[in-house]
């Protein structure tokens, strides 16, 4: 369960990122949150042990360069205290020493290392999540809706989707990985503006 949340944490950074366009512009900061986006997790390879859940405290900057994309750059900081599943239990066990550990760990972050155009909306984020103070090389694949460039400030600038995938037990999350699953899948649904 605490892999999915880390993943979407992962998504969200890679969607950002793919807010780069190919007109040709100035390089500019963008904003985006959890007030304009979601970021949400899933494990599990059956519908019987699928879990699904999300974080709603997140913010982070995208740096969008359309003249040289490779420049762009994502960061994301995720408050885990703010993880949320539907059962109210759940909530509170991912949030214990065995899964997020949100007392001692009271932040994930991904900061993207490289950027890369796949198509013409289309994008791949590479870079490190940090969770319960491990970090890891994380992919996500993004692509970019609805982008408005000359927007005005506080005004949607575009849209965006990131999947990612991680592996909780390489952030020492192993509790029911025997029952529940190992890989967490992530997705980012969020808009940025100036």
């Amino acid at each position: 369960m605490p892999t999915n949340i880390a993943r979407r944490t992962f998504l969200l950074a890679g969607a950002a990122t793919a807010l780069c366009g190919r007109a040709s512009q100035a390089a500019e900061s963008l904003k985006i949150s959890g007030r304009r986006g979601t970021i949400d997790f899933a494990i599990g390879d059956s519908k019987i042990f699928r879990t699904t859940g999300g974080f709603k405290d997140w913010q982070g900057t995208v740096h969008v360069d359309d003249d040289d994309v490779p420049r762009s750059a994502v960061e994301v900081i995720v408050r885990t205290a703010s993880v949320q599943m539907l059962d109210n239990q759940q909530t509170a066990m991912l949030k214990d020493t065995d899964f997020f550990h949100v007392e001692k760990f009271p932040e994930m972050t991904f900061r993207s290392t490289g950027i890369e155009r796949t198509g013409e909306s289309t994008l791949r984020v590479l870079g490190n999540i940090t969770l319960r103070g491990i970090t890891r090389p994380m992919t996500l694949d993004v692509s970019v809706t609805d982008r408005r460039p000359n927007a005005a400030p506080g005004a949607r600038y575009a849209g965006f989707r990131a999947k990612g995938t991680i592996k909780r037990s390489e952030f020492g999350m192993t509790k029911f990985v025997d029952v529940v699953g190992d890989t967490v899948e992530i997705s980012i649904n969020a808009d940025a503006w100036r």
